[in-house]
């Protein structure tokens, strides 16, 4: 089988970017960048390619295959979004869910009976738990989007309860946030002792921050199958989950999977998902 993915970032940050280098990893050999030779066209995200496109590569003969894992925000493309993912589920010969709460969530809408549920995995050689020093108030919260189902305001207050009752906590912070908000100190005001790591695109620094935490504040909404929720359990960093965000989305199946699975969420697993997922379409 020979994969054709769309042109692929490698600084972008956001699930749907990490899930493509890291499926790029999965996949190995399988993945071509000569169009002519691809048998599969592979749609990581509604979002990222045209109608255009794909209709040509379903006039070319090409098999299409379509992963989907939450709503899609019209407002972040040109509201068609979600009526892009209908019709590439409609030209689709398979539909890939990200987990059972993104397959529940969409196909009502989708209404697609070729589908599979594959779930994301990092790159362990990278995001693991070697050389870190465990203790036991060193907190971690990061975003690699604007979107408010991550809740940063929570978190925030989460962590300021949490300073209160421990003096020695401390806050690893990372990602995406408006300027204002770094300006006025992401709203800390009583001398809350923390360290913004800024907007990071090398996924080294990003697991060496996990192994220097200890808990994940979890503040995320409805999220399908967290890639960062992923890349810090394979660090070692255990979840502090203050509002119950654990039982939305598809979260409760993660660390179910996580804790009852060992080597489920590193990249030979997915790879081989995907790979059964192929041949069947081919």
């Amino acid at each position: 089988m020979k994969i054709i993915l769309p042109q692929i970032d490698e600084n972008a940050l956001g699930g749907g970017w990490s899930f493509c280098r890291n499926f790029r990893k999965a996949m190995g050999g399988n993945i071509v960048t000569d169009y002519e030779q691809a048998d599969i066209y592979f749609i990581p995200s509604a979002s990222m390619v045209s109608r255009d496109e794909v209709q040509q590569a379903k006039q070319d003969g090409k098999k299409i295959v379509l992963r989907c894992d939450n709503i899609i925000r019209n407002s972040r493309n040109r509201n068609t979004g979600m009526s892009r993912m209908k019709d590439f589920s409609d030209w689709a010969d398979l539909v890939i869910f990200q987990s059972e709460f993104a397959e529940e969530l969409l196909n009502p809408y989708l209404q697609t009976e070729q589908w599979k549920v594959i779930y994301n995995s990092v790159d362990e050689r990278i995001f693991n738990d070697k050389n870190r020093v465990d203790g036991n108030s060193r907190y971690v919260y990061g975003k690699h989007s604007s979107d408010e189902t991550k809740n940063w305001e929570m978190a925030r207050v989460a962590y300021q309860k949490l300073q209160e009752d421990d003096e020695d906590a401390t806050l690893n912070l990372f990602g995406r946030f408006d300027g204002n908000l770094q300006e006025y100190n992401f709203d800390f005001y009583n001398g809350e002792q923390y360290r913004y790591w800024g907007y990071i695109t090398d996924p080294q620094v990003m697991a060496n921050i996990y192994r220097q935490s200890d808990w994940f504040i979890y503040t995320y909404f409805n999220d399908a199958c967290s890639n960062s929720l992923i890349e810090a359990l394979m660090c070692g960093v255990k979840i502090y989950d203050p509002y119950q965000m654990s039982d939305t989305g598809g979260t409760r199946e993660i660390l179910e999977r996580f804790y009852k699975r060992e080597g489920y969420f590193e990249l030979k697993r997915m790879g081989d998902d995907y790979k059964l997922a192929f041949a069947r379409v081919l």
